[in-house]
């Protein structure tokens, strides 16, 4: 029904209203669907139909299914069809409302009748593409009104806002977006199947190669030198698939990587290191071949192979020596026995001070923890427990030593006083969790775990709460240790397995080139769209924003979120400069050249550009021709008016309908 004889203020007015009504609705269920990905992403949350983090969504939806509710009862009381309940251009509500309904009654039905797996299946289950369309109908309402009615004062933030929440819901499976998964950055080192050791950032990015592999030669168990400029390593020699035929050494490196040299070696196992806090020694364990697999001792550390280690005989036989404590000066020179007792000493961990040393033994049969001076001398029991207690290591305050345990049945991070007292659980890993490493302020935990089913390194609170995992990386085995934490915050870990598939060229060229395709065309789609309202200058800034910033949950890609509000500024001043007839399509354009402009220059400034200036630029030029046919389509397109039999003052008043539902 045509708007004739409607006050312009009272429509108006109300048109405000239910804008900011449909944008409330619209972020409550969009960021909902945004916060429980997230969660399942970081391994928050492992089921995807039900956990605290979908109260968020399920409230929103709950709250625009009673309000469609009330809608369509007054329509009906009036005697009008449910198409005419919703004002003006806020019809999409409705549908958006039936359609998510319709999505979760199916995903629970096909989650339990077929399955949804994870990766892009997960994505693109019937159910799931059921939920991109209802996030897209409820997201679009604002939006969709102001294209309705262009005429009627008020909505244009709220459209702005809506295209930001539009652009989130259409880009919602996370492989389908350049920010969520920046293949043009330098493509990562190849991984071999022995060990080496990494380098990342205390967030997982930036995932260098340190020390590369050879042939039947491994490097694992890094620890950093107090200033940060080096890293000591255990380098193993020999059949990888024959402990009592290995040799470790210790060896030390650059922390660029150059001049890897040997600090501390001869027959059977020096490994274990760890770095004294003046950096004038580094503490080892030493033993025969075969370490704690073939004579006595605790179930770890094992590198890859699970959180009891790998099984082997336990040989135990007499004249097997026993694993003691040693130390050796950093830059080389005759090693120093610390501890000879009957039983195997490992692990050594060095007091913030210096002073102390806590390490596991099995010298009163069980393995424990135990403290000791630096000379060896004033040993002092911390733990007496029936499991298995090893690799402890001091907080950066000294009150605290974290460590593993099994005392529980699986091995877990555990956390207790510095002097053995107050001994809690951090970690409740099904399969278990190994080798805790502070971080230099003390505020997060560094481990290895397997929640994902395979060997990654993770961080924590000093709580145990707020698990991340950093290494992103299922293809490949992780692994951390004492010490991996360094003092700039950069984490050296162990790392092997095959050449993760996100590596590959076709990957990071061709499926990252049509990655860029189609974030750049929704983009551009949705920025037409609203430059088609004629928006306010920053309109379109906004909107990038919005998206760009739900799309980096996903990852933690917030170097991606300043780019895009510059890359929406300079799409605000292009389209408030350029001639009237051509403002919808240079919108399209410019927002999809936008979108690789400001990835590339994010990845430039952080990581490094793995494309090429002529791959670059062709998909610059591609994208640009393809936005701006979306925004001339857009600009020639004319939006009609759905019907309403009742406009003006007599339209649906929110106040009105919250005062019958309450």
């Amino acid at each position: 029904m045509a708007d004739s004889g409607t006050d312009p203020a009272v429509s108006g007015g109300m048109a405000r209203r239910w804008a900011w009504i449909a944008v409330l609705l619209g972020a409550w269920i969009v960021g909902g669907v945004y916060l429980v990905s997230r969660a399942l992403a970081r391994g928050d949350a492992s089921d995807a139909g039900m956990s605290p983090y979908h109260v968020v969504g399920y409230t929103g939806l709950l709250a625009l299914l009673g309000l469609s509710g009330a809608l369509v009862v007054r329509a009906f009381r009036r005697g009008r069809s449910w198409r005419e309940a919703y004002p003006p251009g806020f019809g999409s509500l409705g549908d958006g409302a039936a359609v998510l309904l319709g999505y979760v009654v199916l995903d629970v039905a096909w989650r339990e009748g077929v399955g949804i797996g994870e990766g892009i299946e997960g994505s693109f289950a019937p159910s799931r593409v059921l939920l991109i369309v209802g996030l897209g109908l409820v997201a679009m309402a604002p939006l969709r009104a102001k294209l309705v009615r262009p005429h009627v004062d008020g909505g244009a933030w709220p459209a702005a806002i809506s295209t930001g929440l539009l652009g989130a819901a259409l880009l919602a499976p996370g492989g389908l977006n350049a920010v969520a998964s920046p293949w043009l950055e330098t493509p990562p080192d190849v991984v071999h199947d022995n060990a080496e050791i990494w380098l990342m950032d205390p967030d997982g990015g930036r995932q260098t190669r340190l020390v590369e592999a050879a042939a039947n030669v491994a490097a694992q168990l890094p620890a950093w030198s107090p200033d940060g400029t080096q890293v000591a390593y255990a380098r193993l020699v020999g059949p990888l698939d024959k402990p009592e035929l290995e040799d470790y050494d210790i060896w030390v490196v650059n922390a660029d990587g150059s001049d890897p040299h040997a600090v501390a070696t001869g027959p059977g196992w020096q490994w274990l290191p760890r770095w004294s806090p003046d950096g004038a020694w580094i503490a080892y364990t030493d033993e025969a071949p075969g370490g704690p697999w073939i004579s006595s001792g605790p179930v770890g550390p094992a590198v890859g192979q699970g959180p009891q280690g790998p099984v082997f005989p336990q040989a135990n036989a007499a004249g097997i020596p026993e694993a003691e404590l040693w130390r050796v000066p950093a830059g080389g020179g005759s090693p120093e026995q610390i501890t000879a007792v009957a039983g195997d000493d490992r692990s050594g961990s060095w007091s913030p001070d210096g002073n102390r040393l806590v390490f596991d033994s099995t010298r009163d049969g069980n393995t424990e923890l135990y403290a000791i001076d630096a000379d060896g001398s004033d040993t002092v029991r911390l733990t007496d427990d029936p499991g298995g207690d090893w690799a402890a290591c001091w907080s950066p305050d000294g009150d605290q030593i974290a460590f593993t345990s099994d005392r529980t049945g699986t091995a877990q991070i555990w956390l207790m006083a510095a002097d053995g007292s107050g001994a809690t659980q951090l970690t409740n890993d099904p399969i278990g969790a190994l080798w805790p490493a502070w971080s230099p302020d003390g505020s997060r935990i560094l481990f290895t775990g397997w929640s994902t089913g395979q060997q990654q390194a993770w961080s924590m609170a000093s709580d145990g709460t707020d698990l991340v995992n950093l290494s992103r990386s299922p293809e490949t085995i992780d692994g951390t240790w004492d010490g991996s934490w360094g003092p700039d915050g950069r984490i050296a870990f162990s790392r092997n397995g095959p050449l993760p598939a996100s590596a590959s060229g076709f990957v990071r060229e061709d499926l990252a080139t049509a990655t860029m395709l189609i974030g750049s065309a929704v983009l551009a789609l949705v920025m037409a769209l609203l430059a088609r309202t004629r928006p306010p200058f920053g309109s379109v800034a906004v909107a990038l924003t919005i998206t760009t910033a739900l799309v980096a949950t996903q990852s933690d890609a917030w170097r991606f979120i300043p780019a895009a509000a510059v890359a929406g500024l300079a799409v605000d001043l292009l389209v408030r400069y350029v001639p009237a007839r051509w403002r919808v399509a240079a919108a399209g354009a410019g927002a999809a050249i936008g979108l690789v402009v400001a990835v590339a220059a994010a990845v430039a400034a952080t990581t490094g550009i793995g494309w090429s200036p002529t791959l670059l630029t062709g998909v610059g030029l591609a994208v640009g021709l393809c936005g701006w046919v979306i925004g001339a389509l857009i600009e020639r397109h004319e939006f009609g008016t759905e019907p309403v039999a009742v406009v003006g003052a007599d339209e649906p008043r929110p106040d009105e309908l919250v005062a019958r539902l309450g």
